[in-house]
């Protein structure tokens, strides 16, 4: 059988252009563009990829973005002055080459005469110097009427800087219905939005499933009758949390997912008929309990930085209504210093079955009763469906007044369903897959036994008890002691 070499043929140019336009589709444009240098095959291929992501930061050193000339301070020879100031003007000069080249690469992967439509347009401008430019950049990219577009400000778009620029359709280019017919996921990153832009979600997106907003200036209501993914995220600024104020009620029927961080929960209860997913993080720190109750429908809901009060406030029974939350995760929420939250969960939560508990503090006061923890309240009625309890702390520091609710728990189940031949640490282990939490359980338990039966006892008998427990303890060390000792050296008489 004869083989060809590895280096003599060249297959991926013998694809068909369908092909090539996917695999280009998945690099930036400057990349995609510089494949023209392959072969004659390749050298036009770019022009027509489906996906366009134009990035000013492929055109950024960040060794240069970083790195400022140090200046030579006070008592500087003339020649050390000179130097600074000839390495200050190189640097400057190669931002400014660096900033045009971006500008005529941007122009030239967006002609003004392109027709074609786009599957996704993604532009990331890192300099505020371009604002008049970006603005070019995104009409032709909407004339060119594209499903996915993605528009961001700033080097990175994690860091919650103040937005730059401020966007509507209209004056973006895209006021005539036929250019966002179909945009379907729009992505914005550090934008003010005008409140034109709040009235065109509805009339200039006719099927928009998926809106992300990060560190975006928005003060009206959204309202969309196809959105089904919303994602918020504002930044924090020492004082308040900004980037959306309070959030106006949500007018989104047939949201199916729901994320936000870093805003001011709206006042409303209405309920999200579709929603499915909801993660609430970070909340201002009046949150209240009054927006979880739009969530009701949700089967997964992640709540993060809630307190005992944001959670539970004077109406616990309200957890009743989610009939059908199915996985409920708590990050770094104060679960109260009885465990209370934890307590009208289980009990509350009917189809309940995966529950997961990170970082979570118990040191809050619920005012709605007294610190109660399980082992010194009534008894615990819940958890019929329940088959996963997940707990996650740094350095499996668990609190005590955790470990002592959970025993409480396991017991209470296990005698309530009269299950005799389960006992409920075995309860622990199927539904805590945890070593560590099981054990800590487990010497609580024996703990608790041993300081029952020392309350039984007079003073005397406690004492006399306390004294042999520590005599059997010293006998059975000095036991083990002896025992290595002959087996590290077994022909010592």
């Amino acid at each position: 059988m004869e083989t060809v070499p590895a280096a003599g043929r060249d297959r991926l140019s013998h694809l068909p252009d369908c092909l090539l336009h996917i695999v280009l589709s998945s690099l930036r444009s400057r990349q995609a563009v510089q494949t023209c240098l392959l072969s004659r095959r390749w050298r036009h291929l770019w022009r027509l990829v489906p996906c366009l992501d134009v990035d000013q930061r492929d055109f950024l050193l960040s060794v240069d973005r970083d790195r400022e000339p140090d200046f030579p301070g006070r008592g500087a020879s003339d020649a050390e002055l000179h130097v600074y100031s000839n390495a200050r003007k190189e640097k400057l000069d190669g931002e400014m080459k660096r900033r045009r080249s971006f500008e005529d690469f941007a122009d030239s992967v967006l002609p003004l005469n392109g027709t074609w439509p786009l599957d996704a347009y993604r532009l990331h401008v890192s300099e505020r110097d371009l604002r008049e430019a970006s603005r070019r950049w995104i009409r032709r990219g909407l004339a060119r009427r594209p499903v996915e577009l993605s528009v961001a400000y700033g080097y990175d778009v994690t860091h919650h800087d103040y937005p730059w620029h401020s966007f509507d359709f209209i004056s973006a280019g895209g006021g005539a219905l036929h250019l966002t017919s179909r945009l379907r996921k729009l992505h914005l990153y550090g934008l003010t939005l005008s409140g034109k832009f709040a009235e065109e979600l509805g009339s200039e997106c006719p099927v928009l499933e998926d809106l992300k907003l990060v560190n975006c200036e928005h003060d009206h209501p959204i309202a969309s009758l196809t959105l089904k993914m919303l994602h918020i995220e504002g930044r924090y600024d020492s004082n308040r949390y900004t980037s959306f104020g309070l959030l106006d009620p949500l007018a989104v029927p047939a949201l199916v997912s729901l994320n936000l961080h870093m805003v001011c929960l709206p006042n409303s209860e209405d309920e999200f008929q579709s929603l499915a997913v909801a993660s609430i993080t970070y909340p201002c720190y009046y949150a209240n309990n009054r927006f979880l109750k739009s969530l009701r429908k949700a089967s997964v809901l992640e709540l993060r930085s809630f307190t005992t009060t944001g959670l539970l406030e004077d109406e616990p029974q309200e957890f009743r209504q989610f009939h059908n939350l199915r996985t409920l995760i708590l990050i770094e929420c104060d679960i109260g210093d009885g465990c209370q939250v934890l307590r009208y969960v289980l009990e509350n939560v009917p189809n309940l079955k995966r529950l997961v508990l990170k970082d979570c503090k118990t040191s809050g006061r619920y005012r709605g009763e007294s610190a109660t923890s399980f082992s010194a309240g009534t008894a615990f009625h819940g958890c019929d469906k329940l088959k996963y309890i997940q707990i996650k702390y740094k350095g499996d520091d668990v609190p005590h007044v955790l470990v002592a609710a959970l025993t409480q728990i396991a017991k209470d189940v296990i005698c309530r369903t009269k299950r005799s031949s389960v006992g409920w640490l075995d309860w622990m282990r199927r539904v805590v897959p945890c070593s560590h939490i099981v054990s800590l359980c487990e010497r609580y338990n024996a703990a608790s036994v041993v300081l029952e039966s020392d309350n039984s006892l007079s003073d005397e008998e406690h004492q006399s008890y306390v004294c042999k427990n520590r005599a059997r303890k010293k006998h059975d060390r000095d036991g083990a002691i002896k025992a290595r000792r002959r087996a590290a050296h077994p022909a010592r008489r």
